[in-house]
């Protein structure tokens, strides 16, 4: 609060202040996850993996619960309020991702339809997760912490229920969206981090703060 002060960027209210706090705990795992092997160290790669997903998710529902609320004037009914929506958020998310692997889970091993073809056990793992996220997006709940546990029940029940062909299959495919994706999220910020107009608006202020001191 008191650098952007310092820096005269605003006006901000508590509640921006609470937002911007929310994305800034979020810690990037990326990095640690580039320099692990999953093939050599799975349990330590899944665990950096998890705490990041989870760290990312939470600042999310937090966000989504402050941005929920007048922060203006905060008394201790307004505190709980914002408690009682963050709570509420974490849990249906992770209640829609639940039911949504075990939704996936039923129906390849139940229909007949869904079984022994990989090109149609494959594609219910992918638009059941896309699906969830959708859902959870559609009631305003948190995309990113829905497809988690999605996945992890996936993990537990789908998976054991398809082909070793759609394993394969599966595998690689989100390997490649995963790498396509990080590649595209690199290449924005490289290119958003050399926007002239931003870097001259940048400069402004702290020349502005100099003259100021």
């Amino acid at each position: 609060m008191l650098l952007f002060k310092k820096f005269d960027i605003g006006p901000f209210e508590i509640g921006d202040y609470l937002a911007i706090g929310t994305i800034f705990s979020a810690t990037d795992s990326v990095c640690t996850l580039q320099i692990l092997s999953q093939d050599e160290t799975p349990l330590l790669y899944s665990l950096v993996f998890g705490e990041g997903v989870v760290n990312d998710a939470t600042s999310i529902v937090l966000f989504n619960a402050v941005r929920n609320f007048d922060l203006t004037h905060i008394d201790g009914s307004t505190a709980l309020q914002l408690f009682g929506n963050f709570v509420y958020l974490f849990l249906t998310s992770t209640a829609l991702g639940i039911g949504a692997g075990l939704l996936s889970a039923y129906i390849i091993k139940a229909l007949y339809f869904a079984r022994h073809s990989t090109d149609r056990e494959v594609a219910i793992v992918i638009l059941m997760s896309y699906l969830s996220y959708m859902l959870a997006e559609l009631f305003y709940l948190s995309g990113i912490l829905t497809v988690f546990f999605c996945g992890i029940v996936m993990s537990h029940y789908t998976w054991h229920n398809v082909t070793e062909s759609s394993r394969i299959t599966t595998k690689h495919a989100f390997a490649t969206m995963s790498f396509i994706a990080e590649t595209f999220i690199f290449l924005y910020v490289g290119m958003d981090a050399l926007d002239i107009e931003k870097w001259k608006m940048v400069k402004r202020s702290s020349q502005a703060l100099v003259l100021q001191s």
